[in-house]
């Protein structure tokens, strides 16, 4: 029911577990998939999917606005009228129970407030809205659920853009609503909207002045990869080590950045290259702005023919940054470009590979662009690592041979050519090569050495596992120099043959989940431990997301997301519940391979010794040490547990285990029901071993 006028449709998928994506590629939408729930989710994904385009529409996907009426919505905007444009159900004509009562409530209180803080005056919260697409840049919408409208009105109401209101129609949606159809999501969708104004009010919503923040800092980098970063540094420090020195001197150049924030109104843009939005920010944490690389667009003001070659590192000079779509000086341009389309009047731009760099030399740059139009960080190797300017100078960035020595004199010689006033700040070196590796442990006071990445020995605890665990510890070994350990509780089917003959060490001790994996990380040698269960696979990456997520600060253990290897319905609820358990509450299972420091693990003094639930104990200690990140990647586990006993009777039967726990049943009592229950449903004897009961 989309106009055909209209150029591009995206629909993002957050999700869904029946054949959304596919019939919306049948009809011709672009899908693109966000598995990370919320409705802001979703939109930001969107956002990040565009392409060229002037004007965008946000249309729910249940059919209860009307498409047709998009005219409504964009006219004002191409006119020239407005910026922004609310399509109103509460003044448009609806159906009778189109809107429930408490959704009428909540979008009048709402509505009262905005208009009471910032004298603006709207009558409904609805997501069926068009707005410039520039304008929407400008917000920096940050919410991720319920807070996503109010946030996108208060934020233009706070920017001065022009905003109207048209009245649209509104039907009974198809299905049920999530938010307005349950008790939960009522009060949930409440609470956000209405801490999101105050927040607003309080000054402390993020990204809520990002407009009125007129001097920008951009880190041009890239995700830490192994294999494609620092590649110079390979033949000295190894693929790992490499983008292990790239991931900490990253870090220490968006620390520095962050400094500079505290003392000074700025706003700290992160430009990447390879991972993702997602992967950024759960590396590098989500107050920040993500932006890929790119070139600038043709069409746009500020674009240039290509020139030089390809970047590969992190001064601008015979390093560069690594490849993005577009040449190095492309895609600076580009981000240059942006930023003052974007409201910034000061910008400057900075690579990570030289560690002497400051919040000083920061503020520096800034305060030299009050009297001159372009500074300059110099770097040792004839390049320059930082370059700031007061308006888009495309000309600066063309016919410069990138990679090479004379970049930072060719720079100097194009701006005495188009007459700009030009100052220097201090002089760096930068690390790149083997030579240079001298200059990390200068500036960073540890040895090179350090930037080993740390190992990690994965524990895999098994009984009658032979036809599951070969599976479980290729997924392991896929990271290339970590150590398996498979600890068997006495098998009778040949689980240690198994192990042994895909590359995993092999031990035996007594049998019970918690002492097995005692055994194991008494004997792993890795500085990281990881506790994976033999149905379970982990994703390509692990061994990325472990070390990321164990460098931030207060991070004492991780897991990953669950992901259940079925197509089952049902079980991509539990999936969800389970996810969401983990995310909120921080209390991952031991199917979500917990992670954590050896020493850490040592210091806690392991697992329970219990027969069962010694991943729940255990998580609930780790919680008061510290803060449990949730990897953005999924493990497979497999769906035997549910489909031999039944998803709701499983289900079940884990809550009633945990209510139990909680009541003081004893543990012993708890195993032998719990475990004499799943026997039964499995068709298998009831007796169990004495140390289980």
């Amino acid at each position: 029911a989309i106009p055909e006028w209209v150029d591009d449709v995206v629909v993002v998928d957050n999700g869904s577990t029946d054949r959304t994506a596919e019939i919306a590629r049948e009809r011709g939408a672009r899908v693109v998939a966000e598995p990370r729930r919320g409705y802001g989710s979703a939109c930001l994904a969107g956002i990040a999917a565009l392409h060229d385009t002037d004007i965008v529409v946000f249309l729910d996907g249940d059919f209860s606005d009307h498409p047709g009426e998009m005219p409504l919505l964009v006219d004002p905007i191409a006119s020239g009228r407005a910026d922004m444009v609310i399509g109103s159900r509460t003044i448009g004509e609806r159906e009778p129970g189109a809107l429930t009562p408490q959704a009428l409530f909540g979008n009048w209180l709402s509505c009262m407030l905005i208009r009471w803080f910032w004298s603006v005056s709207y009558s409904d919260l609805g997501p069926f809205r068009a707005i410039r697409h520039e304008t929407l840049k400008e917000l920096s919408m940050r919410d991720v659920d319920y807070g996503w409208t109010v946030e996108m009105q208060i934020k233009a109401a706070q920017s001065g853009a022009r905003s109207l209101e048209v009245p649209v129609s509104y039907r009974k949606r198809i299905g049920k609503s999530k938010i307005s159809g349950t008790v939960r999501g009522v009060i949930g969708a409440g609470t956000k909207i209405l801490s999101t104004i105050f927040r607003a009010a309080a000054g402390s919503l993020p990204g809520a002045d990002a407009t009125k923040i007129r001097e920008r800092l951009i880190v041009f980098t890239r995700y830490p990869e192994p294999g494609r970063v620092k590649t110079r540094l390979i033949r000295a420090l190894g693929p790992e080590g490499a983008a292990e020195l790239h991931r900490r001197m990253t870090e220490s150049a968006v620390s520095r950045a962050r400094d500079l924030a505290k003392r000074r109104r700025v706003c700290v843009e992160i430009r990447y290259v390879g991972g993702s939005k997602r992967l950024m920010s759960g590396w590098l944490g989500p107050a920040l702005e993500f932006r890929a690389q790119a070139p600038v667009d043709p069409g746009k003001t500020g674009g240039f023919r290509k020139a030089g070659a390809l970047g590969a590192a992190g001064s601008f000079g015979r390093a560069g940054v690594p490849g993005g779509a577009g040449d190095l000086g492309e895609r600076m341009n580009a981000a240059f470009v942006e930023a003052f389309e974007g409201g910034a009047e000061r910008v400057v731009l900075v690579g990570t590979d030289c560690p002497g760099v400051s919040a000083d030399i920061f503020e520096k740059a800034f305060q030299a662009l009050d009297r001159n139009d372009v500074v300059l960080g110099p770097a040792s190797d004839g390049g320059y690592y930082l370059i700031g300017m007061r308006r888009p100078l495309p000309s600066l960035f063309a016919g410069i041979a990138w990679s090479t020595k004379d970049v930072l004199s060719q720079t100097m010689q194009a701006a005495d050519r188009l007459g700009l006033r030009l100052s220097l700040v201090d002089l760096l070196n930068d690390v790149d090569r083997p030579e240079d590796l001298s200059v990390w442990e200068r500036e960073s006071g540890r040895p090179a050495s350090s930037v080993y990445p740390p190992t990690i020995s994965v524990i895999i605890p098994t009984y009658n596992e032979a036809t599951s665990v070969g599976e479980a510890i290729v997924s392991a070994r896929a990271a290339g120099d970590v150590e398996v350990i498979v600890v068997d509780g006495c098998s009778g089917d040949g689980t240690v043959e198994t192990s042994e003959a895909v590359g995993a060490r092999a031990i035996v001790s007594a049998r019970g989940r918690g002492s097995q994996m005692n055994a194991g990380a008494a004997k792993a040698t890795g500085d990281l431990l990881l506790f994976l269960h033999a149905d379970t696979r982990l994703p390509d990456d692990y061994a990325l997301h472990v070390r990321n997520a164990l460098a931030r600060a207060g991070v004492v253990a991780g897991a990953f997301r669950l992901g259940v290897d079925s197509r089952n319905k049902s079980l991509r609820l539990i999936e969800a519940l389970a996810n969401w358990r983990s995310r909120r509450l921080r209390m991952p299972y031991g199917d979500q391979a917990i992670f954590m420091r050896a020493d850490l693990f040592k210091q806690m003094g392991g697992f329970p010794e219990a027969p069962i639930m010694e991943d729940f104990e255990f998580a609930r200690r780790l919680r008061r040490r510290g803060l449990i990140e949730i990897a953005p990647a999924s493990v497979r586990t497999s769906a035997r547990r549910w489909t031999a006993v039944g998803t709701l009777r499983m289900t079940l039967m884990n809550q009633a285990a945990i209510a139990a726990y909680f009541l003081g049943v004893p543990i012993s009592k708890i195993a032998g029901w719990y475990h004499g229950k799943c026997d039964r449903a499995k068709g298998a004897p009831t007796v169990v071993e004495s140390e289980e009961r």
